[in-house]
């Protein structure tokens, strides 16, 4: 379909309307479910726990984009001694995703769970329960215990509040990156400029919720 000026206009507008109306419920969102966000005990916090400025990444072990971001994550913790990165399962790509969601919350008592988290993405292939088992043996996990705290309801529960926040804040999908207040666009290519010019934002105008 070939869209004439009048219409091109109106689709502009439509589009510009529902870009607004998404970045106004985001806005709302966060700042209804600031805790949640940024301070839930059940996240993973990497990089500076005490960091000045807080990024946040709802992902999917097997998001094919979640992946190529994951890099960029790393490199900017590693860069930025002053960040903390708030790590937030949300499996939307079936059972696979969602167990090993499970499998990797169960490893935060364990002492392991960064390693385990980057070795996910960064083997090949599809994220598989066995897969997890495999990586989680060869980090030092104890793997029946795994496989016994993966059901425990506070790891449900983990997961489903993970939903429920990415529904609050109108999250369409993986990768979802928020630095301070903000959404930033999970494209890959130049994520991490992205995310380093929003972190320096946020160090100059602050936000506007406490983050």
């Amino acid at each position: 379909m070939v869209l004439g000026i009048t219409g091109l206009t109106s689709a502009v507008a439509a589009y510009a309307v529902v870009s607004f109306v998404q970045v106004a419920r985001q806005q709302h969102g966060v700042a209804e479910h600031a805790e949640e966000i940024f301070r839930s005990p059940a996240s993973f916090v990497a990089g500076n726990p005490d960091g000045d400025v807080s990024v946040v990444a709802f992902f999917d072990y097997n998001c094919p984009y979640c992946r190529e971001g994951a890099p960029d994550l790393a490199k900017l913790i590693a860069n930025d001694g002053k960040v903390r990165l708030v790590l937030k399962e949300l499996p939307v790509l079936g059972r696979d995703s969602e167990t090993v969601a499970r499998i990797a919350l169960a490893s935060i008592p364990q002492g392991k769970y960064l390693e385990l988290h980057q070795r996910l993405f960064t083997e090949p292939g599809r994220a598989t329960k066995e897969k997890a088992l495999r990586i989680a043996s060869s980090l030092g996990l104890d793997t029946a215990k795994l496989e016994k705290e993966m059901q425990e309801p506070a790891i449900k529960g983990a997961i489903a509040a993970n939903r429920e926040l990415a529904d609050n804040l109108g999250v369409e999908g993986v990768p979802f990156y928020m630095v301070g207040d903000k959404a930033v666009p999970g494209d890959s290519d130049g994520l991490y400029d992205a995310l380093v010019a929003r972190v320096a934002e946020v160090r100059k105008t602050g936000c506007h919720v406490k983050c």
